[in-house]
């Protein structure tokens, strides 16, 4: 493939975005096509939904944009985003009890979802070699005569976007339109063969909402993370602090088991975690915003890797490619590792059918950390639970354990988290003997230290 024309890329969600930053340093023109219309601010836009909810860079992700876009962490920071330590900042209720607040080196930048991506597209789009067509779709690839290639794309405006603009050649096409992509059909439609799809699908929920947080208020910690303990409980929480000296609070019930969207429903569920310290933090704050809902929250693989045949200009990337369930906090951080992939790919000038196989290598472990997980609820359905997957649980639920009390687990274990290191690095000796071991009596019933919210909140956890 040469980089001497114009690449496109289809959706301007991370994904898109970040695929775009990488290519203007290869072609001299990339055009980037949005279905809505962006807006100017760093607000809400329908393309993406699941931006009311809790978000979160990962270290892995923060670090990839920093060198993407050198300077916008402090940019972040000067617009109200929060970084946090992870687990100092934390009151952090895993599976296994309260994790103690020492401090590993791992932070987090959290911020609405609208002002990160708006913080990239402001940037991506004053590149002197991007071009935006907002308000299109894209119906269909062309293809060469002989079928081997796609030479362009087909474009059709929404609603008053003016006139269409039906046809857009491309010396390199990529597909990062999300959950909805309509690949498998367009490579069908060009005499390819569709991908198998592999669905894990948990049956989560959200419901999220910001608050104000209570006059006076105070406490010795910066936010909450109150896990679910699976198989006996399917709720969970997050209060973590955005711009504005706001909260954002997003519940979480698995199995079906959906966090309500009204008032009084939200605020019941709150209290009937595990702690009622969320609860009790937020009964007095102010709400800002209205309770938002999500349910589309499915684990979804398209394994383009296998395919035999594929056609040369065209690649898929994003949750177009894999789809990860968000409360796993992983989607942001797996659109800028794919950057990278792109951008390697590019460089080496390999087969469209390659970038697909270095994509699915890349996804391996967001997809397993995410699957495995959801696999311990008898509710989840797809995929294949194996004796491998029960025997990775028994072990995983005594390496979590120490994780919690242990600094050195702890860092291997966040490390993970944070996409920073590959899984086997929690199979090193020192790590299994420590894991193996187990916790002994340093696991805590209460929050590690105490803050001065009511006494209840030192319930013992169930």
């Amino acid at each position: 493939m040469s980089a001497d024309g114009r690449a496109i890329v289809i959706g301007g969600s991370m994904a898109g975005l970040l695929a775009a930053r990488v290519l203007t340093d290869h072609f001299p023109e990339v055009v980037l096509v949005e279905r809505d219309r962006l807006p100017a601010e760093a607000e809400f836009r329908s393309g993406v939904p699941q931006s009311r909810h809790l978000h979160v860079l990962l270290s892995r992700g923060a670090r990839l944009l920093e060198q993407f876009f050198p300077g916008i962490r402090a940019d972040l920071v000067s617009a109200g985003a929060e970084i946090l330590n992870w687990p100092r900042d934390l009151l952090w209720l895993g599976p296994g009890g309260w994790g103690q607040r020492f401090d590993v080196d791992l932070s987090l930048i959290c911020a609405r979802r609208e002002l990160v991506e708006w913080s990239v597209r402001r940037r991506v789009l004053g590149s002197d070699r991007l071009r935006l067509v907002q308000a299109h779709d894209v119906t269909e690839l062309i293809a060469t005569a002989d079928g081997t290639s796609v030479r362009a794309v087909r474009l059709r405006a929404r609603g008053d976007a003016g006139p269409s603009i039906d046809e857009l050649e491309a010396e390199l096409v990529v597909d990062a339109s999300g959950r909805g992509s309509r690949a498998p059909e367009w490579l069908e439609a060009l005499g390819y063969q569709a991908p198998r799809q592999t669905v894990v699908n948990a049956f989560l929920g959200y419901a999220s909402r910001q608050y104000e947080p209570p006059p006076g208020f105070q406490a010795d910690w910066r936010a909450l993370f109150l896990q679910a303990r699976a198989p006996h409980t399917t709720r969970a929480g997050g209060l973590f602090p955005i711009e504005g000296g706001h909260w954002i609070v997003t519940l979480a019930g698995i199995g079906h088991d959906y966090p309500p969207t009204d008032d009084a429903g939200f605020l019941e569920f709150a209290r009937s975690l595990r702690t009622p310290i969320l609860y009790e933090a937020i009964k007095d704050a102010r709400p800002l915003t209205p309770i938002a809902g999500y349910r589309r929250t499915e684990n979804q693989l398209r394994h383009y890797a296998e395919l035999q045949r594929w056609p040369a200009r065209f690649v898929v990337l994003g949750d177009a490619a894999c789809a990860l369930n968000p409360i796993y906090g992983q989607g942001m951080s797996v659109a800028a590792e794919t950057a990278v992939v792109l951008d390697d790919w590019v460089r080496h000038g390999e087969p469209p059918l390659e970038f697909q196989r270095r994509l699915a290598r890349s996804v391996t472990t967001p997809w397993l950390l995410a699957t495995a997980e959801d696999y311990r609820y008898p509710t989840t359905e797809g995929g294949r639970r194996d004796l491998t997957t029960r025997l990775m649980h028994r072990y995983f639920d005594r390496l979590t354990q120490v994780a919690l009390v242990d600094p050195v687990v702890a860092r291997a274990f966040l490390s993970v988290i944070h996409l920073l290191a590959p899984p086997q690095v929690l199979f090193q000796p020192r790590i299994m003997v420590r894991a193996l071991r187990g916790p002994g009596d340093r696991r805590l019933s209460a929050p590690p230290t105490v803050t001065p919210l009511a006494e209840s909140v030192l319930a013992p956890v169930t």
